[in-house]
């Protein structure tokens, strides 16, 4: 198996195996400052293994909430809830251990699906935001994320010495991927838990980190808080959100020797696409070409994709829930999800495209756009984290109304502290939502 690692391992069937097949005493994970080795790793989830594997042999009240078993009553899912990061993986680990099928949920989801028939040969799951309010559980083999971890690796240029820093829950399938692609590399791991850019940027100058993964925003975060460059940093690696080039160019100020990657991505068939900062334009919207041996097609502006490394069930090509369109080099757009596609007087209209529009503006950090039927009027209602030096909301709208159409601007733009996030990372717009109804009378 070519791993990039310089490791021999012996074909492993799930990440527990993978871990313990790492030599032993090399770092894994250094957590908030706390340093753990594969070996250490390995020894944590096995104990908790033995635990669960007490539990399915004399049930525990501990473990009923978090074990659900699936119409046969055979085969069981371990919904995962813990806030720190070394808890989620630990528990993952354990899981693949005592041969039950992990997900790790977001901390304060409440609802879950019914399990109901697991398929086969499976050592993973992941959890995704359902169209109803109720999470989506998407099952996973070994293989069809292993198999494509030296395509990816080569690509985000990890092997065996790189140094990872990555922040956040292990909830976010970009994260969690991430983590275990760096395991197959027999590299290290660098995560924090908590949303503190000043301590990312000591932490990353401190432990030698050589790769950064992060989303746009708390990138963009960092460019404003490191003063000098870090020379050490060799890929910078993105994905969710959007970036130019000018966001490559404030990043390769502070990074000068770093590929700066953004990725597209979905947690149905793991990458699709990617471009790195030499490649990037004006148009945040370009999210590059495909990885080797993924094939992408718009059909009536929706994204089709073709892959071997996807959730088991999934059909390809598969219809992503995202609009796009190529150019005549074979490089994708992304035009929006089609639920931010939305109809104004007749006429469609991008969020995406709004939101983009707003983050030309100097000042904005980052900006969310909702869709708000009122009185039996449509509005489009903005919402913006801004940086120092704010203009008046009037200036920034005028000077809106030179990029936009008239159905296309917003009606309010509401500046907020900071953006509201989902544990993704992801810009919540459920919770801008209930927070314009909640404060609609002072807005």
């Amino acid at each position: 198996m070519d791993n990039t690692s310089g490791f021999s391992y012996s074909n492993p069937c799930n990440y527990f195996e993978l871990v313990k097949s790492v030599n032993p005493e090399k770092t894994a994970l250094i957590e908030d400052g706390t340093v753990y080795t594969y070996g250490k790793l390995k020894d944590m989830a096995a104990k908790r293994a033995e635990e669960i594997r007490k539990y399915l042999s004399e049930p525990d009240k501990s473990f009923k909430h978090k074990l659900k078993f699936n119409s046969s009553g055979k085969q069981a899912v371990y919904i995962i809830q813990e806030k720190c990061i070394l808890n989620q993986l630990v528990l993952f680990l354990a899981c693949n251990a005592a041969g039950i099928i992990p997900v790790i949920a977001p901390y304060d989801v409440k609802l879950f699906p019914e399990i109901t028939d697991v398929p086969e040969h499976i050592c993973m799951a992941v959890m995704t935001s359902g169209t109803t309010g109720v999470p989506k559980i998407l099952y996973r083999t070994y293989q069809s994320w292993a198999d494509f971890f030296p395509v990816q690796n080569r690509i985000f240029g990890i092997n065996k010495d790189s140094i990872l820093f990555a922040q956040g829950s292990l909830a976010f399938t970009g994260n969690m991927n991430l983590y275990m692609a760096q395991f197959y590399a027999g590299g290290t791991i660098i995560a924090e838990n908590k949303f503190n850019p000043k301590r990312w940027a000591y932490v990353i100058e401190k432990e030698n980190v050589d790769t950064i993964y992060l989303i746009p925003s708390k990138l963009k975060l960092l460019t404003d808080i490191i003063k000098t460059p870090c020379n050490n940093i060799k890929s910078v690696l993105s994905g969710s959100q959007s970036l130019g080039r000018e966001d490559a160019k404030k990043l390769k100020k502070i990074f000068p020797n770093a590929d700066i990657i953004l990725y597209y991505g979905a947690s149905e068939l793991s990458y699709i696409t990617y471009v790195k900062d030499k490649d990037m334009i004006s148009d945040k919207n370009l999210i590059g070409k495909p990885f080797p041996g993924v094939e992408v097609f718009i059909r009536n502006g929706r994204i089709y994709a073709s892959s071997n490394f996807h959730a088991e069930g999934i059909k390809c090509p598969y219809a992503l829930p995202d609009n796009g369109h190529m150019d005549e080099d074979g490089r994708l757009y992304f035009d929006g999800r089609s639920d931010d596609i939305v109809i104004i007087r007749g006429r469609k209209v991008s969020l995406t495209h709004i939101e983009n529009e707003l983050e030309k503006f100097e000042e904005i950090h980052e900006a969310a756009v909702i869709f708000a039927e009122e009185n039996e009027k449509e509005k489009l209602i903005a919402f913006a984290s801004t940086l120092k030096n704010t203009r008046n909301t009037n200036d920034i709208l005028c000077g809106l109304r030179q990029s936009l159409a008239s159905y296309e601007m917003p009606s309010k733009l509401i500046i907020l502290d900071k953006m509201f996030y989902n544990e993704s990372g992801k810009k919540d717009k459920k919770k801008l939502w209930k927070f314009y109804k909640n404060n609609i009378s002072f807005i």
